[in-house]
């Protein structure tokens, strides 16, 4: 569980950012106004409906609509039972047991668990989560969902669950047959595996790191919130005060957990933006199965064409008094969620006509923009395009640092700046009910300062035309004697390799005349047209010296978040005239370069660089400290 500290990262600064985003108005009017509408047109067998939708820059838009019970309407915060939309917790969690190697997804139940009637011990944990076992299902084919609802405050083990088996479907990897046995049996290897029950492994791999403050595991664990009333029958009896023991703990990791529309979202948004798991983990969730013209499942998640032809992804779920949808659009990468406290109730047809609304108003997913991959720095007048975004009344461009231009059409104009480097450039729709999702394309920015200059060094007197930072150093080999303006001498190349920051062009037709300046600028001409190339991490300045120490620099610089996504807080307690920052990637080449602010919090945004590990220089006078930094 090693990477936990490091999703509540993540997760933290998702939450952050999602507290600063602000629905828009007009499409939270449309969906109250649905929502509203469908509930009163099926109120002979919708009690209530809480929904929730979550949009990409715009975070989670949550609504409701009916009642608890009598008198009492539906709150947004209230809790629901999500029935087999727990299924998708159960799956992640095994994805990340797989991923601290407690497990594998190919381990047959042999071994883990004991051998039971009905049973092949040859299944593998896979095949349990994507139901194709063979594995028959009691709850639908027995009388136990009838011994449950008769004895509800009864606590079920699993292997009394698994008395109730009835004969395999098929052979295991041969079809596709659903099963909530197929979870029951998963919960067994995780206790197994690791010794926890899997409600505990649930909350430590995702509740507690995504902060799902209003989910639970039912019975397990204590009840969070308020519940929304369950009402169940045609004839809408109220089972609030009736136990829920006997359903939930013979349901278990098939179906227990409770939740609101708000927090089920939030999860969606988390684990689709890859926040919960790794690339592979990832991969083996939504590989979909389809056996027997059945099936389009995943590990706990199920693949969908909609009436619209979108493709989705996402679950139902339906208990005793409570029924559950999620629809996730792959493109848009909005989200809608839909809870109802009765179970015979609408809420698959309303959850559907909520992303209908979606796709109505909202602005399509932008398409594939076209133009040039490959430029280089102090190039202008660069074109790129998307095709038209259908619901749009404007396009919003991103570009990479140092890249500038503006557009509001599907078509932009860019110049790359001297010290332009390697990003995406990104665009979106927009109209009056928000943003589209946006479409990126890498850009590679190459240096222009990617050949290095050899001189002769002559006397180096006043009077010069080009100045550099003193930063920019003379690298040593042989030696002369060079005497300086100021008097002093110092020992400099014979053979004479030069380096300069980005963004200098030397000059034509001319030699280097130099000097050092009172303000510590290093002033002269280059004897070629050539381009001279970025300095690496020397550890020198202004020809003395610097010191470098690990334990220094943790006390002088600070970034946060580390790793992140480009853009970050570099904080440093110490700050003087003329301190500069420096970025380095693995190559040693410059990626950024500023001189510090005065105040103690430098916001440096990067975005759309690529990712990997850079060197973070900061140099006050004589010294330098240096930190890693990881972009994610």
């Amino acid at each position: 569980m090693g990477r936990i500290l490091f999703g509540t990262i993540l997760l933290f600064l998702a939450v952050y950012s999602s507290k600063a985003q602000s629905f828009n108005s007009n499409l939270a009017t449309k969906l109250q106004q649905r929502l509203d509408s469908m509930v009163t047109m099926f109120s002979y067998n919708t009690k209530g409906i809480s929904a929730s939708v979550y949009c990409p820059g715009q975070g989670i838009w949550k609504g409701v609509s009916g009642i608890s019970y009598s008198g009492q309407p539906l709150t947004t915060d209230m809790v629901f039972g999500i029935a087999s939309n727990s299924k998708l917790f159960t799956a992640v969690t095994f994805l990340r047991l797989a991923e601290d190697n407690l497990i594998n997804l190919d381990d047959p139940l042999s071994k883990w668990i004991p051998n039971y009637t009905n049973v092949n011990p040859a299944i593998t944990i896979r095949q349990l989560l994507n139901h194709t076992s063979g594995i028959s299902d009691p709850f639908f084919t027995t009388g136990l969902l009838d011994t449950i609802q008769k004895y509800p405050t009864y606590a079920y083990t699993p292997t009394e669950i698994l008395t109730w088996l009835g004969p395999k479907v098929y052979n295991p990897g041969i079809g596709y047959n659903y099963s909530n046995i197929n979870y029951v049996l998963a919960g067994m290897v995780a206790k197994s595996a690791t010794g926890n029950d899997i409600s505990k492994l649930i909350r430590d791999y995702i509740l507690t790191p995504l902060h799902l403050n209003s989910t639970f595991y039912d019975i397990e664990e204590p009840e969070i919130g308020t519940l929304a009333h369950r009402w169940t029958g045609d004839i809408a009896v109220d089972l609030h005060d009736t136990s829920r023991i006997s359903l939930n703990t013979a349901g278990g990791p098939a179906g227990s957990i409770f939740s609101t529309a708000s927090d089920i979202v939030k999860w969606y948004h988390a684990l689709m933006s890859s926040q919960v798991l790794n690339a592979n983990s990832f991969s083996e969730l939504t590989t979909f199965v389809t056996l027997g013209g059945k099936g389009n499942y995943g590990l706990g998640l199920q693949r969908s064409t909609s009436n619209y032809g979108t493709t989705t992804w996402g679950h139902g779920g339906s208990t005793i008094g409570y029924k559950s949808r999620v629809i996730y659009d792959l493109n848009m990468q909005t989200t809608v969620c839909c809870l109802s406290n009765a179970d015979w109730s609408a809420v698959d047809g309303i959850t559907m006509l909520l992303y209908k609304l979606l796709l109505d108003y909202l602005p399509a997913a932008a398409g594939t923009i076209s133009g040039a991959i490959t430029v280089n720095q102090g190039q202008n007048s660069v074109t790129y395009s998307v095709p038209p975004i259908s619901n749009s009344t404007s396009y919003t461009w991103t570009l990479p640092p140092g890249a500038t231009g503006t557009s509001s059409t599907n078509t932009i104009t860019i110049n790359f700046e001297k010290f332009a480097i390697s990003g995406n450039i990104s665009v979106r729709g927009h109209n009056d009910y928000g943003d589209g999702t946006e479409s990126s394309l890498a850009i590679n920015v190459n240096s222009i300062l990617s050949e290095v200059l050899t001189i002769n060094i002559f006397s180096l007197t006043s009077g010069s035309t080009e100045c550099f930072n003193a930063i920019d150093t003379i690298t040593v080999a042989n030696t002369s004697t060079v005497t300086f303006s100021s008097g002093s001498s110092s020992e400099l190349i014979a053979g004479k390799s030069i380096r300069f920051l980005p963004g200098f062009h030397a000059q034509s037709n001319s030699y280097l005349f130099a000097h050092i300046t009172s303000d510590s600028t290093f002033c002269g001409e280059l004897a070629s047209s050539a381009i001279v190339e970025a300095p690496k991490a020397e550890n020198t300045i202004k020809g003395k010296s610097v010191k470098s120490s690990e334990k220094t620099a943790n006390q002088i610089v600070a970034i946060y978040p580390n790793p992140n996504n480009g853009q970050f807080t570099l904080e440093l307690t110490t700050i003087e005239s003329g301190t500069s920052i420096f970025i380095y990637n693995t190559l040693g080449s410059v990626v950024f370069r500023s001189t510090a602010t005065n105040e103690a919090s430098q916001i440096i945004n990067l975005q759309g660089i690529k990712k990997g590990v850079y060197i973070v220089k900061v140099i006050n006078r004589d010294e330098q400290f240096t930190k890693k930094m990881i972009v994610k």
